[in-house]
């Protein structure tokens, strides 16, 4: 099991703030295109901040403690792939609307549907084999595709816009990500090695919060203006 420090699982709700923040900030552009898809990618965002805080948190209490509540740490994978499939979906569907091109179906639904599904296929896997961890990669799985999708969507839209600056920290937002998954490979999580996936974490999450602050403030002034070119 994983040692941690009161001030390591502290600084891990930074990057939980710094990337919920993000996500609020596209998911207020993508309600400027359309209400109800609006208010797709705001349950996404909280369930995305809900998943990262109670693991910050299940962190906390396991620095103090040492007590390991797994519903907290489980929670991550629960919430984290439905959250990042439903702000996928609302920023396609968002994007189309930009375009004049709306989707010809009920985006909602089918992103509920999506979640749904991965959730059922994760719950029977857990119940098969609740000592295994195959529902927890399912989750996984999910999400990294999902926060992919998300982050590609950006990139192109902020090229689109000519907004390199904005596409580039989107980029380096993907490319921290990858590291991380990376190091998170790695058998012991030594108190230092701990730190540097926080700070890479921490880093990584201002690039995000910072590129989604730029591209929905110009995003919403240019459909303010009625100039908007996104092809």
């Amino acid at each position: 099991m994983n040692e941690y420090t009161v001030p390591l699982a502290l600084q891990d709700f930074m990057p939980v703030m710094l990337s919920s923040a993000g996500l609020f900030f596209l998911a207020e552009m993508i309600a400027r295109t359309n209400r109800a898809t609006g208010r797709v990618a705001l349950l996404g965002t909280w369930l995305i901040m809900l998943g990262g805080g109670l693991k910050a948190a299940w962190k906390l209490n396991m620095a103090i403690s040492g007590n390991d509540i797994a519903w907290m740490s489980n929670a991550l994978f629960v919430l984290l792939a439905p959250g990042f499939t439903l702000m996928a979906c609302a920023l396609w569907a968002a994007q189309a609307q930009m375009r004049g091109r709306p989707l010809g179906f009920n985006m909602p639904a089918m992103a509920l549907g999506i979640s749904g599904v991965f959730l059922a296929v994760a719950a029977v896997l857990g119940i098969a084999a609740p000592a295994g961890s195959a529902w927890k990669f399912v989750l996984l799985g999910v999400t990294t595709a999902a926060n992919f999708a998300l982050s590609a969507l950006c990139i192109v839209q902020a090229f689109r816009m000519g907004k390199r600056e904005v596409a580039i920290l989107f980029i380096i937002n993907v490319v921290a990500i990858i590291i991380l998954q990376g190091l998170a490979r790695i058998p012991e999580q030594t108190i230092p090695l701990q730190w540097t996936e926080q700070i890479i974490n921490t880093l990584s999450s201002a690039a995000f919060a910072y590129a989604a602050w730029k591209l929905s403030r110009e995003t919403q002034a240019r459909l303010v203006a009625g100039r908007l070119q996104f092809a």
